[in-house]
């Protein structure tokens, strides 16, 4: 996709700060912090930002990529295609966010499909930059390193709570990532639909609307629409926990 041919595409040179540099530097725990100005400049160097619609594809799985993404605006989901049109969401991605689909390390080869929630600006890096200034810059490539460690162990906890976890412990979590995670409220409009959330818990949709309904009755969560309220977090986590 370039620039000069897709209406969504905005040409970075023009300017310095088009893309995300805040991406890159606003955020102190942010694995780009080590990289030198002259580093910075080579790494977002004819970068492109790209404005995607709500369920736009932003990465495909099991294609090839030279591609690593990184948020500016908006919700996307990331998830994994299974058979028989079965997904499952293994996170959400906002702003600062930078994700590679799990094949920055392995021939560029997509783990994940990655598709947008709400609209979408995000930054697309080339790949080939990152792995040049991980052989580079030892202090990037360690946090390089560290940033790809605790996505893996990230993928690696969700998948062990959605094997050992009962459905109403999967379904507490998936509220309270969203609370703590991603709307940082315990009253917040989600922009997912009810497959979606039965997706991110590893269920049906008539199950998850079934242990909603649930909670409600118990006082812990109230609900209108796409709006839920967590009431009572305290009963929630020990749910989560114990699942």
């Amino acid at each position: 996709m370039t620039c000069s041919t897709d209406k969504n595409c905005i040409d970075c040179d023009k300017s310095k700060n088009c893309c995300n540099m805040n991406c890159f530097t606003e955020n102190e725990a942010n694995l780009f912090k080590s990289l030198t100005e002259n580093e910075l400049d080579f790494l977002v160097e004819k970068k492109q930002q790209i404005r995607y619609n709500i369920k736009e594809t932003i990465i495909k799985q099991n294609t090839s990529s030279t591609f690593v993404i990184c948020m500016r605006d908006g919700l996307a989901k990331v998830f994994i295609e299974g058979e028989k049109g079965k997904n499952l969401i293994v996170k959400i991605i906002g702003r600062g966010d930078f994700i590679s689909g799990g094949g920055l390390f392995n021939g560029n080869v997509q783990h994940f499909t990655i598709s947008a929630i709400t609209p979408v600006t995000c930054c697309l890096i080339d790949a080939s930059k990152l792995t040049n200034l991980f052989s580079e810059n030892n202090k990037f490539a360690v946090e390089l390193l560290r940033n790809h460690t605790k996505q893996s162990n990230y993928l690696l906890s969700k998948m062990v709570s959605l094997t050992q976890k009962y459905m109403p412990g999967r379904v507490a979590e998936t509220l309270l990532y969203l609370r703590h995670e991603i709307y940082i409220n315990p009253k917040f409009t989600v922009d997912l639909s009810r497959q979606e959330l039965a997706e991110m818990s590893n269920m049906t949709k008539e199950s998850l609307v079934r242990i909603l309904q649930q909670f409600k009755e118990s006082n812990l969560i109230k609900t209108q629409g796409s709006e839920i309220e967590i009431l009572d977090e305290v009963s929630l986590n020990h749910i989560s926990i114990n699942g």
